[in-house]
């Protein structure tokens, strides 16, 4: 009985050995097939920017009363005498402006501070931003932290009237673990994203999510008269030979009211 018993009970160890190695080896399968990319949400509208030229001329005064129609004969001649009168070029400099007579020139959009800050309170993300440029092969220069962000000093800055605000950082790496993007791609349509520029924060709504293969990120990510738009970047996709697949980008347009 006893020597029936330990035979059982290795024909037991066995078959979990044996079980237990295959799920191993499903494990390892699974593994090593590529991941889906990154799923597409939202609609992607990509707007070019009025110019700056089309805003209406300035207009006063001298437009609505020509020179030629003002009277003059109520002025004495022997006061003022006509040699000296100045060329009517224009109304006297004494002569205030009419209420009413005059367009508002249109506001000239401010230059914002480059930003410092982004927080997306829907994931709990709240990460510094560093100014960076590209590397010599044209790549941008993100931050190797990927608790800290990058915004490409080549795009437009929070609160600019066109132009995209382009700020990207890694997913993840092998030293730090995952990044400040690292749920980018299950940011929800809606979510709220705010970036600090100097004392203001600039708020913007999540409207589209997109996955580009990398080295196709579209070219309007980067032109500087469209309108004005957030672009967060991060990677995405399958991970094979130390690189990910896709790139991951969140399209944000500013909020109402901002």
């Amino acid at each position: 009985m006893t020597r029936t018993h330990i035979g059982g009970r290795r024909a037991a160890g066995w078959t979990a050995l044996a079980a237990g190695l295959s799920a191993s080896a499903a494990g390892v399968v699974l593994a090593v097939q590529p991941a889906p990319p990154p799923a597409d949400a939202g609609p992607l509208r990509v707007t070019i920017a009025a110019p700056a030229s089309s805003a209406p001329a300035e207009s006063g005064p001298a437009e609505t009363q020509p020179a030629e129609t003002r009277p003059t004969e109520t002025r004495p001649a022997e006061t003022v005498p006509a040699e000296t009168r100045p060329a009517d070029t224009g109304p006297a400099p004494s002569e205030p402006a009419r209420p009413g007579t005059a367009k508002a020139t249109p506001p000239i959009p401010p230059a914002w501070a480059p930003p410092t800050n982004v927080t997306i309170g829907a994931q709990r993300i709240d990460a510094p931003v560093s100014a960076v440029g590209v590397h010599p092969d044209g790549s941008l220069a993100v931050p190797e932290d990927p608790a800290r962000l990058g915004w490409w000093i080549g795009s437009a800055t929070p609160g600019s009237a066109r132009g995209t605000v382009l700020i990207a950082g890694h997913v993840d790496t092998a030293e730090d673990g995952p990044g400040a993007l690292f749920r980018l791609e299950t940011l929800p349509l809606g979510a709220t994203v705010g970036v600090r520029a100097g004392d203001r924060v600039v708020p913007y709504r999540v409207v589209a999510r997109r996955g580009y293969p990398k080295q196709r990120l579209p070219a309007d990510l980067f032109r500087a008269d469209t309108a004005p738009r957030l672009a967060l970047v991060t990677c995405g996709g399958s991970f094979r030979d130390g690189a990910y697949s896709h790139n991951v980008v969140v399209y944000a347009e500013p909020a109402k009211g901002s």
